[in-house]
């Protein structure tokens, strides 16, 4: 058994290959014994396929130590936010919208996703399992929604001390009385509701940093666009406190293909492989080819795992350092990256739209800049101890 419950991610825009490459994981872990469970919180729900199997709502056996669970976010978001949703939905009706878009209106985008993730706290308070491997949305944003543990902590306390203080003793008894200020106010139920959301949101942040050893395995294809949006995510994911510790590149076209039809298409891979390694460094790379057919059935998900980890243990933790940080002073703001191997010479910034370009003698990095350094222009840059760090100020 491992120390601390392992929770690991795989996010990004790598289609199937995502899930194929979460359940080879979930076949190794559970082949060297690790109490493993597999779930999926993507809608699209590849994991029954994968496994050829079928998969309810309840957790299924796939084989000894290994269970899956798809994830219905519909019924999460159901569960979740209910009760809240019906509320806003008729304080939105009473002021003047279209019925039929209340309920659409009165849901925020993006909070199926992150209401499925709060399965992972009813997981982890069993203590069934060893490992527990998430096979994401497409977006990932959900991930990103659930690091916000000061905005979370805040909204409780807020949310404690108006009820308390406020709501409770005052506005709800006044309500009675007054038909507008009904309609405005939240009963009683819909405030529990809403701190019993915000209490189980906190939870799970805080068993992903105290309680598990957690990561996320960043899953792309060697496309131009899929490249682009891996790096925003892993600058998202590295600034929200969540370690990415491995690139997967998937569908690689072998080099052992000759046929003239894909040669182009294997060039252009492996001038876009090259960037990969030069973008995502000093993250693990690891690569799977395009196979012949199909991978799905236990059989072929093993081939999978052999070629992702060879005698590796997939639960290992292949890189914990965040390669991304901001630092924040009175007067500027820093955006350091780690990039070793480049050697030292004069700086060249320039920027295009999010795009942060940076050159160094005849070598040029490109990294995406969250949004709060969109509105700042970079002023200058230092290289040392393989860490870039340009500095931000207003216009």
């Amino acid at each position: 058994m491992l120390n601390k419950t392992r929770i690991i991610f795989f996010a990004g825009k790598g289609g199937v290959g995502k899930t194929t490459t979460a359940a080879a994981t979930a076949i190794r872990s559970a082949q060297n014994g690790y109490r493993t469970l597999i779930m999926s919180t993507d809608p699209a729900h590849s994991l029954a396929d994968t496994f050829e199997c079928l998969i309810n709502r309840n957790v299924t056996a796939i084989r000894p130590n290994l269970d899956a669970f798809e994830i219905d976010p519909y019924f999460e978001l159901d569960s979740n936010w209910g009760e809240i949703r019906d509320y806003l939905s008729s304080l939105i009706i009473s002021l003047g919208a279209d019925a039929s878009l209340a309920g659409e209106l009165a849901t925020i985008p993006g909070m199926d996703n992150l209401f499925s993730l709060l399965r992972i706290r009813e997981f982890h308070q069993s203590q069934q399992y060893d490992v527990i491997i998430v096979d994401m949305a497409p977006t990932g944003e959900s991930l990103r929604l659930l690091s916000l543990p000061d905005a979370i902590s805040l909204a409780l306390k807020v949310t404690r001390y108006l009820e308390k203080y406020l709501v409770s003793p005052v506005i709800r008894p006044a309500s009675k009385m007054s038909k507008s200020l009904r309609a405005v106010i939240a009963p009683e139920e819909v405030a529990k509701s809403w701190e019993t959301l915000l209490e189980k949101l906190l939870d799970v942040r805080k068993i992903l940093e105290a309680d598990t050893v957690t990561s996320t395995r960043l899953v792309l294809n060697p496309e131009k666009m899929v490249i682009n949006e891996s790096q925003r995510a892993l600058t998202y994911l590295n600034l929200f406190g969540i370690t990415v510790d491995c690139i997967i590149v998937n569908r690689l076209i072998p080099d052992a293909v000759q046929d003239s039809y894909f040669h182009d298409w294997y060039s252009l891979q492996q001038r876009h492989l090259k960037n990969v390694y030069e973008l995502f460094s000093p993250l693990p790379i690891k690569t799977v080819p395009f196979f012949k057919e199909e991978v799905i059935g236990i059989a072929k998900l093993n081939l999978l795992a052999e070629c992702l980890y060879d005698n590796d243990d997939p639960t290992h933790l292949f890189y914990s350092e965040r390669p991304v940080k901001i630092i924040v002073t009175k007067e500027e703001r820093i955006f350091a990256v780690q990039a070793p191997f480049i050697k030292p010479g004069l700086i060249e910034l320039s920027t295009r739209g999010n795009e942060l370009m940076i050159q160094i003698g005849n070598q040029l990095r490109s990294f995406i800049i969250p949004d709060s350094l969109s509105g700042l222009s970079p002023t200058n840059a230092v290289y040392t101890d393989g860490w870039i760090h340009v500095k931000f100020q207003k216009n």
